[in-house]
């Protein structure tokens, strides 16, 4: 009975009921909530600008990353085949984003680490950002550590010669999974919404590994500055 069931609740339609109710819940959120942009400079930017950019934001807001997209753009983004990445693939079709099969690894990940199509993922993001459609991405992956900027996005960068744009988005009235690897956030309703956008960080081509270093570090301390600026403006 227990497997008939586990295979219901992961069946492709229970999976996509999932990702639907989330954005319906989410567009309930950003409607109710009063909202405070950070930034816009840096949002303008990304909305006159004719090439693309790599937008990113700590995994814990993932439930709020659409808010972030410049509606004007178009958008791919890795999705990994867990179940939860399952519903992220309809999730991502639903707000309009290309989902991408690849993945990564955090650095507490104490397993063999599985092949999880990050390099061909990697490969098939900078086509897209070739040919005009931007990507989002988080920039911590499981299982951690939280707000610990992994090397993907900086290769990304590198590779593609494209800005990465930080954001952070943060809510008044919050749950947060205190279990979760990354203390994830669900949003609720009403209150005051917080959408920063930070200045956009370039990887140099011939950035070697010190210098590769240097940028992932320089990315995780503006995106916790991002984080850190939101969680001060929400209490004042």
């Amino acid at each position: 009975m227990n497997v008939v069931i586990k295979k219901i609740l992961r069946s492709k339609a229970m999976l996509y009921f999932a990702a639907l109710l989330l954005k319906i819940w989410i567009g309930f959120v950003f409607l109710s909530c009063r909202k405070v942009i950070v930034g816009q400079p840096h949002l303008d930017e990304m909305q006159t600008t004719k090439d693309t950019f790599i937008l990113t934001m700590w995994h814990r807001n993932l439930l709020m990353a659409p808010k972030t997209l410049v509606s004007s753009k178009s958008y791919a983004s890795l999705s990994s085949n867990h179940v939860d990445g399952k519903i992220g693939v309809f999730y991502a079709r639903l707000t309009g984003v290309t989902p991408v099969t690849g993945s990564g690894t955090g650095t507490a990940s104490k397993r063999p680490v599985k092949n999880k199509k990050g390099a061909t993922g990697l490969r098939h993001l900078i086509r897209y950002l070739n040919n005009h459609t931007c990507v989002w991405l988080t920039a911590d992956l499981p299982p951690g550590p939280s707000r610990e900027c992994g090397r993907g996005v900086i290769a990304l960068a590198r590779l593609s010669q494209k800005p990465i744009m930080p954001t952070a988005i943060r809510s008044e009235n919050e749950i947060i999974i205190e279990k979760a690897w990354d203390k994830f956030i669900i949003p609720k309703p009403f209150g005051k919404l917080i959408i920063l956008f930070g200045a956009p960080l370039t990887v140099p081509r011939d950035a070697d590994d010190e210098t590769s270093e240097i940028c992932r570090q320089q990315l995780e301390k503006n995106l916790n500055d991002l984080h850190e600026r939101a969680e001060n403006l929400l209490k004042g």
